[in-house]
């Protein structure tokens, strides 16, 4: 994204907070970058489209950092507790702009508002199944789908206690404290034979199966872009993991043995997490 976008989109955020979103204008934002309202609308066709360009800017923000926690060698363990602290992070960051959407309500309901919407539901679901996956392993496969809504909606609790209430709390802790919760969800499933409500037709009706391809198309994309700006040695690498994903059975081993190469630079962190998340390794 352009320097020139991401300044209107830093400086909005701001006035949304301040002002609220109904009743900041263009012209308000374009005088905050110190631009014309027509350099506005070179970037953003109009400001429903300013507004969903915030959102996925700061959830592109989340996505990264947690794709680098998931690139490092921590335990799976570590690695959750630090994805979920970062993600209660960055959101309390932007507490003022969040009131004040909630007490506007004014957030237009729009397909493209929509869409992003389903996305982060989707995304979210299957972040917290693949580290649940990753930290019970065929402990928990008959109770993935009920583990995962719950705790996300221990997630959303604390987090309207934080955001909402003004409550104060030691993230990190908190974080450790939440997994710990699904310790004993885990446990109790598993000593009391309890069977679970959601399971995997449920979700398998809930998110599509082109969801997950376009994951993958995603991760392709930015590949391909990221191997034209790179020496001899990683285009290679960066071809022989391209042709591997795309197998419809990928070696995991060989797709290791790609990342490890790839990881020793820092801006290939982020790509890189990403397909650990997606193949689970």
């Amino acid at each position: 994204m352009e320097d020139k976008a991401i300044l209107i989109i830093e400086n909005a955020i701001k006035l949304f907070a301040k002002k609220g979103y109904s009743t900041t204008s263009v012209q308000e934002i374009a005088n905050e970058c110190d631009i014309s309202k027509g350099a506005f609308y070179l970037h953003f066709k109009s400001k429903d489209a300013l507004l969903l360009e915030v959102f996925n800017h700061y959830s592109r923000q989340i996505q990264l950092k947690s794709d680098e926690i998931q690139a490092t060698d921590l335990d799976p363990r570590t690695k959750f507790v630090k994805q979920l602290t970062v993600t209660y992070q960055e959101i309390i960051k932007h507490r003022d702009f969040i009131i004040m959407q909630i007490r506007e309500q004014a957030i237009p309901f729009n397909k493209d508002i929509e869409d992003f919407m389903q996305h982060m539901r989707f995304n979210s679901y299957l972040f917290y199944k693949r580290n649940l996956l990753a930290i019970y392993g065929k402990e928990i496969d008959q109770t993935i789908w009920e583990v995962t809504l719950l705790m996300q909606g221990m997630f959303k609790a604390y987090l309207d206690l934080i955001i909402i209430e003004g409550v104060e709390l030691d993230v990190e802790q908190l974080c450790e404290s939440i997994l710990r919760r699904a310790d004993y969800l885990v446990e109790g499933f598993n000593r009391t034979g309890d069977k679970p409500v959601i399971n995997d037709d449920i979700m398998n009706r809930v998110i599509p199966d082109d969801y997950y391809y376009n994951q993958l198309y995603t991760i392709v994309e930015t590949l391909r872009e990221m191997k034209t700006d790179t020496n001899e040695d990683i285009e290679v690498t960066i071809s022989v993991l391209l042709e591997e994903i795309q197998k419809e059975q990928p070696r995991l081993a060989v797709i290791k043995g790609m990342l490890s190469n790839l990881e020793e630079e820092d801006r290939f962190k982020g790509v890189s997490g990403q397909i650990r998340t997606f193949f689970q390794i």
